[in-house]
């Protein structure tokens, strides 16, 4: 079994209503699991088991230790900001602790969990790589380092309304197989990200960029797909007759299984 933790990639919908200058209500407020296209790909594989934890979640919940988090075979960060791991709530609550609040490093732990065998996985989307106006903030962290990419230091949202092109180039790779990718919808978007020297380009986008690439970190496996795997730069990829086998060999992958 591999197991997989799915972090992001989740949000609130609300409607306001302005009356007037003085009057302004919120109507509705409706959770959405972006995720959900994702999530159900992969476990519709009965060898992939999947915990998936909201991105408000993560702030509180992220496993706090390596030991913990090395339960899972792969980590997925998809639209989820540096701010939300590298920080803790028990920041804010002095009253509960002693003399000292100290707590582990998350980030730095990410790129230990793939040093030593793990697989991690980037997706992207506004809160991913560098991300709009640059708040994302994971370049020059630990976790860049365990990638096969190097993020801008900007925001490195690249919006294609009219449709960005994929290109297969290494059609043989474990992640790329079984799919016909002249087939392959076009994408309304990406991160833009630049490879890093030993790191193997599986796919393009748009005018070239970097779409699909993967690396050898430590004894462990990194992938970055650099669009979305859900609305709205996603929003045509998920509905694509290959998007389960995608993400199921992505995953085999990351975990050493293929």
């Amino acid at each position: 079994m591999i197991r997989v933790l799915y972090v992001g990639d989740s949000g609130t919908m609300a409607l306001v209503y302005t009356g007037s200058p003085f009057w302004v209500e919120q109507k509705n407020l409706e959770v959405r699991n972006f995720g959900l296209p994702l999530l159900r790909a992969l476990e519709g594989d009965t060898g992939i088991e999947v915990t998936y934890m909201p991105t408000w979640e993560a702030y509180r919940s992220f496993p706090k230790n390596l030991e913990d988090l090395l339960k899972y075979d792969v980590l997925i960060l998809s639209d989820v900001e540096y701010d939300c791991i590298i920080y803790y709530p028990e920041f804010y609550t002095p009253s509960k602790y002693g003399e000292h609040i100290v707590m582990p490093n998350r980030v730095k732990n990410i790129r230990e969990f793939v040093r030593l065998g793990r697989g991690l996985a980037m997706l992207g989307g506004w809160q991913s790589f560098a991300g709009k106006y640059g708040n994302a903030l994971w370049q020059g962290t630990p976790v860049e380092e365990a990638l096969p990419v190097k993020m801008l230091d900007r925001d490195d949202r690249v919006e294609h309304p009219e449709g960005a092109q994929i290109k297969a180039l290494k059609e043989d790779h474990p992640v790329m197989r079984n799919i016909d990718w002249s087939t392959a919808p076009p994408l309304l978007g990406y991160n833009k990200v630049l490879l890093k020297d030993g790191s193997e380009l599986l796919a393009t986008v748009g005018e070239g960029d970097v779409l699909i690439a993967t690396c050898k970190f430590g004894e462990g496996r990194s992938f970055v797909f650099t669009s979305d795997p859900a609305p709205h730069w996603g929003i045509n990829f998920m509905k694509w007759h290959y998007y389960e086998v995608f993400w199921r060999q992505a995953i085999k992958w990351l975990a050493g299984k293929i």
